[in-house]
């Protein structure tokens, strides 16, 4: 074993990193790198694949559709947030609302609970825009 195995053996992983950015970026050539480091020029390009692997998984676009997109905070003011969208954007029926807060968030309510929610941003709304008159 020579030794600029062993002290490429002896680098931690944030010294391998460092070396691979530079030879990543050319700040300076690698055999330089290399004598200055005390390791070979192939352990230097093999850290710099590594690195350069990294990278390229990093900014590659995913195909995998069971990736999570985001986290969602659910709380009762989101679900009756919720109710209002489908029903009046989705145009949902309300047993359309109960079937899919019940099988998509595990979420037991019924077809009176949509109506007074109905209600309740109903008569919020009139309060908000109040009636004109329409000759």
């Amino acid at each position: 074993m020579n030794s600029s195995s062993c002290v490429a053996a002896t680098l931690s992983p944030s010294e391998r990193q460092e070396l691979a950015l530079q030879v990543l970026t050319k700040t300076e050539p690698v055999t330089n790198l290399a004598k200055e480091h005390q390791v070979s020029r192939k352990f230097l390009y093999q850290q710099s694949n590594k690195a350069n692997d990294a990278l390229e998984e990093a900014f590659t676009p995913s195909n995998n559709n069971d990736d999570v997109l985001f986290y969602l905070p659910i709380t009762k003011a989101w679900l009756f947030q919720l109710i209002l969208a489908l029903v009046l954007i989705g145009h949902s029926s309300f047993r359309g609302v109960v079937e899919l807060l019940r099988d998509l968030f595990d979420f037991p309510t019924c077809v009176g609970t949509i109506h007074n929610r109905l209600a309740t941003a109903s008569a919020s709304a009139a309060k908000i825009n109040p009636k004109t008159c329409h000759p």
